[in-house]
């Protein structure tokens, strides 16, 4: 017995244009029709797209809504870029970060996000601050959207004494993917290696940030595609 049905939709793939009724029952799409008689709540989309939930693959929650914190960007490059945002990074707290994650959340979930990929940074003096924040979001908003937290080390790993145990602990947490950003470290291998170990010993899958720099004859890839063929 249907429970809802949401009325005059357009669907991507009816090919005539015409508006219909979806019916659901028990959160799960039972009918699609041109009219649905059936006397529960309804919703009248009036001619909107209905379709599937939309991925966002990449975003930083974290980082989210601090450009009235940064000072004015003087120039393009990626070293000036990552100075601004480290110079904030001392204001970060769990519950700061929580309420501004939350609301750039709940808008993305409003465009139609039902999966979302996360960076979550843990370079000091943040720490594991964003992942137990970001965790508790991806708890508390469970209903409406599969939140993935990425944890990976923005500033360096091998340059970063405390970086190493940071992942490790975000990974404890419950974070479900690793992450690396071997472009800003002193030794791009040595950080590539090492995200390579953390993903097989915690079994996750990895998303990194390769050759981001501007040289193309120092390319981080090989190496990424060797240690992918081997583990």
């Amino acid at each position: 017995m249907l429970d809802f049905v949401i009325r005059n939709a357009r669907l991507p793939t009816a090919a005539d244009g015409n508006l219909l009724d979806i019916g659901f029952s028990d959160g799960r799409i039972e009918a699609i029709e041109p009219r649905i008689e059936a006397d529960v709540p309804a919703h009248d989309a009036a001619g909107c797209l209905c379709c599937a939930g939309l991925i966002e693959t990449h975003i930083h929650l974290d980082k989210s809504r601090i450009v009235d914190r940064c000072a004015p960007e003087p120039s393009r490059s990626q070293p000036d870029h990552m100075r601004r945002v480290q110079a904030v990074k001392s204001t970060f707290t769990v519950e700061d970060i929580y309420t501004r994650a939350k609301e750039t959340l709940e808008g993305c979930i409003k465009h139609g996000a039902t999966r979302i990929r996360t960076h979550v940074e843990i370079d000091e003096p943040v720490g594991v601050k964003g992942v137990e924040a970001l965790l508790q979001l991806a708890k508390e908003y469970a209903w409406a959207v599969d939140l993935e937290l990425c944890v990976f080390p923005q500033e360096g790993l091998t340059n970063a004494p405390a970086a190493d145990a940071a992942l490790i602990k975000g990974l404890e947490m419950g974070a479900r993917v690793i992450g690396a950003a071997p472009n800003y470290d002193v030794d791009h291998p040595g950080q590539i290696k090492r995200i390579f170990e953390l993903a097989r010993r915690f079994d996750v899958d990895i998303d990194m940030h390769v050759d981001s720099g501007h040289d193309p004859t120092s390319l981080d890839t090989h190496l990424v595609a060797d240690l992918t063929e081997r583990m």
